[in-house]
């Protein structure tokens, strides 16, 4: 994974606080992004220990240096509350549903319209 990154690839570890994706990994592997899992993301607008998790992964990723994303977004409180904490990437329902790459470009016009 070094190798890549010596190439300028950009790693990701997905589904953060999950599963095999530990501190260890993160310590260990040269990420440049972290992928907050939807568990944590889903209804952390109104659910304090979620949210705690929220801000604690962004908080980790900030002084690593990281990109962040936070997967599962579905509701525009969930979204207001990640922008509040700056986290300013989101994927899930309310950003799009999964397209073919065909309709990728009508996808990313129409988040680039004004208001949005």
């Amino acid at each position: 994974m070094a190798r890549l990154r010596l190439k300028g690839f950009g790693l990701s570890i997905d589904d953060f606080g999950t599963g095999w994706s530990s501190l260890a990994q993160l310590s260990q592997v040269p990420f440049t992004e972290l992928k907050i899992d939807q568990g944590f993301v889903t209804g952390a607008h109104s659910q304090p220990r979620k949210r705690a998790v929220v801000e604690a992964s962004l908080d980790l990723a900030r002084k690593l240096d990281l990109k962040v994303v936070a997967e599962g977004v579905e509701s525009v409180d969930d979204w207001q509350m990640l922008a509040e904490l700056g986290c300013g990437i989101a994927q899930g329902a309310l950003v799009s549903l999964p397209v073919p790459a065909a309709n990728l470009p009508d996808v990313v016009a129409h988040w680039r319209r004004p208001g949005y």
